[in-house]
């Protein structure tokens, strides 16, 4: 092997296990109510971000039932950080998807969600 092919292959080894290794980190580490939002939107549940024209905001994720749950903004600031969600930007109520990198995540985490604390208003309970 020459050196030119010698270097190529250590530099996509080199590659790959940094990219592995980001990817491992504790920043990049899914909250159990991140990992719970992302299995809900992979059932099919709907996250919408609802603008007021007071200026305040809040993200609420719809069931397919028609219930609604409202989910702490850090969860979904973080996951689009994170750029596995995306949203269509819509005014006032902008709907937010899985990225396909996010879809990919949520179908690996699948399974491993803890289950959220019960609450005496379903409507009014955060993930």
């Amino acid at each position: 092997m020459n050196l030119r092919a010698a270097a190529a292959k250590i530099s996509l080894f080199l590659r790959a296990f940094l990219l592995r290794r980001a990817n491992s980190s504790p920043a990049n580490a899914l909250s159990p109510s991140q990992t719970r939002l992302l299995d809900a939107l992979l059932r099919g549940e709907t996250l919408k971000s609802h603008r007021y024209l007071d200026g305040n905001k809040d993200y609420r994720l719809h069931s397919l039932n028609g219930e609604d749950t409202l989910v702490p903004w850090h969860d979904v600031s973080q996951l689009e950080e994170k750029g596995l969600l995306l949203s269509n930007q819509k005014f006032p109520a902008a709907t937010l998807i899985l990225s396909n990198q996010g879809r990919r995540v949520a179908e690996k985490v699948k399974g491993k969600t803890v289950p959220a604390k019960p609450s005496a208003n379903p409507a009014s309970s955060s993930l």
